[in-house]
């Protein structure tokens, strides 16, 4: 049976904003849960799955029409993201379109926090709510079988919507195949953080224990993959010719003894590489560090989001900023690059709190810096309580579920002007990037000429996409 797997676009966002430039501008990553999926289908054998990955291929909607009215597949797989969920819908409309017997299964993050209203958009015929890869492969068998689904865990058909819906996570991550990147156009992938490209993504766990206020990620059990198969699929890239390789674990460096065992394994295998991870700041001691850089690791990115301990305690994040200040340091005289995120228009926050996050985000001497003005993110604590105090006037995320080719106007904590929070946001960026400590500090620590030009070119469309005159928006 012919299963296609597919990424949609990237075009239709649900909140508006002159800052979607960073995103687009940020690289062109791999669709790791298809490819993952895909994997291990083609390890069983029993189907000829295929991922088409819109955003790599550069495909419209045409080209991809084009597509499945040639190669007719029985099922297709839509990957769906509540932040475009837009782009989503409207490729589930196109395969109806071509056909109505074309099955459509959705899967990805929305469906994991809609479950049920995932089934409302037309043209679904199926939804996996969460990690689909323990049950794709008996899904697509019945499906050839004209056997019905409504009794897999997880599964979410009309005929059982009325029922509770499990969450599905893998305990045993070691049990997955190792992705196998040719069966994805895994020369077009890019990062701006990387010294060459293409560029893989690994990831050597799933999950995060933290429970942020902002995010509506957090607060799912860490699984971890054992560090031999994480060296084995390092390697597995390399064969490819690929150099570069983004860890996107959310604590990478949680568990020091893994760190160090996975480290070992990529000195003792010889493996040179370039590679990025994301950790918690309290993660990093300076014998880690050294571990870290000796094994290759090139920039550690962290999220800080607020230089002050208000804010910090707000948001659950509850770093201690002076300690913050003295761990990133013990990574950049080790020569590791520097990644902060931050955020501005925390509930509550003054003009001087957004001035203080800025002003500590220059502080630590960053290689890199990305501001974000906080927007309320469905299911997390920062949505509810505006719902809770009145603050919005109705679930505007329902709605736009409910109508995802309509932008959400105004996602930001209703006490602030989103004129004047997009204007602070462009001043972030100003202050922490227009200043000659950090020309110099770039073309010294940072500077290659395998990636000024990549760095260069994003960097001028997103300036000039958010300093223009009409950038921001009314």
């Amino acid at each position: 049976m012919k299963v296609y797997l597919i990424k949609p676009l990237q075009s239709n966002f649900a909140v508006a904003s002159p800052f979607s430039t960073i995103t687009t501008e940020a690289g062109i990553y791999p669709p790791l849960g298809l490819l993952q999926l895909a994997t291990g289908e083609k390890i069983r054998g029993c189907h000829a799955v295929s991922v088409i990955d819109m955003v790599a291929e550069g495909l419209s909607l045409a080209a991809l029409q084009s597509i499945l009215e040639r190669e007719r597949p029985a099922v297709a797989g839509v990957t769906l993201h509540t932040d475009n969920l837009g782009d989503g819908c409207q490729v589930i409309a196109l395969i109806k379109s071509v056909s109505p017997d074309i099955a459509v299964l959705a899967g990805g993050p929305h469906v994991a926090m809609y479950p049920k209203e995932t089934m409302g958009i037309s043209g679904v015929d199926y939804a996996v709510c969460g990690e689909a890869d323990g049950v794709l492969g008996e899904m697509l068998d019945r499906l050839a079988a004209g056997k019905p689904l409504e009794d897999i865990p997880g599964v979410v058909t009309r005929a059982n919507l009325h029922l509770p819906i499990v969450k599905l996570e893998i305990e045993d991550l070691d049990g997955l195949a190792i992705p196998d990147y040719s069966l994805l156009p895994y020369k077009k992938y890019s990062s701006i953080l990387t010294r060459n490209n293409p560029i893989a993504i690994i990831m050597a766990s799933r999950g995060c224990p933290f429970k942020c206020a902002y995010c509506p990620a957090g607060g799912t059990k860490l699984r971890r993959r054992s560090p031999k198969l994480v060296a084995d699929e390092v390697e597995k890239c390399l064969s490819l010719g690929i150099k570069d390789i983004l860890f996107f674990d959310e604590i990478f460096a949680l568990d020091h003894a893994r760190v160090k065992e996975l480290c070992a394994l990529f000195v003792d295998r010889g493996l040179k590489f370039r590679w990025n991870i994301r950790t918690r700041v309290g993660d990093i001691t300076p014998e880690i560090v050294s571990v870290l850089k000796n094994a290759g690791c090139n920039l550690i990115q962290f999220g800080i989001e607020s230089g002050t301990q208000r804010i910090q305690k707000l948001m659950n994040k509850n770093l201690d900023l002076d300690d913050v200040y003295k761990r990133i340091q013990w990574v950049r005289q080790a020569g590791i690059l520097t990644y902060g995120n931050f955020m501005l228009g925390s509930p509550t926050e003054t003009d001087e709190e957004i001035n203080a996050t800025v002003s500590f985000a220059i502080r630590l001497k960053l290689d890199f810096a990305v501001f974000g003005i906080t927007v309320l993110l469905p299911k997390t604590e920062y949505y509810s309580r505006a719902l809770r105090e009145n603050k919005i006037p109705r679930d505007f995320w329902g709605d736009y579920i409910a109508n995802p080719l309509v932008q959400i106007p105004n996602a930001y904590w209703p006490d602030f002007d989103k004129k004047y929070l997009e204007k602070k946001c462009k001043e972030a960026f100003s202050r922490f990037y227009l200043r000659p400590w950090y020309v110099f500090n770039y073309m010294t620590r940072i500077a290659r000429m395998s990636n000024i030009a990549a760095h260069i070119k994003p960097a001028m469309n997103v300036f000039k996409n958010f300093f223009s005159d009409g950038a921001i928006t009314k």
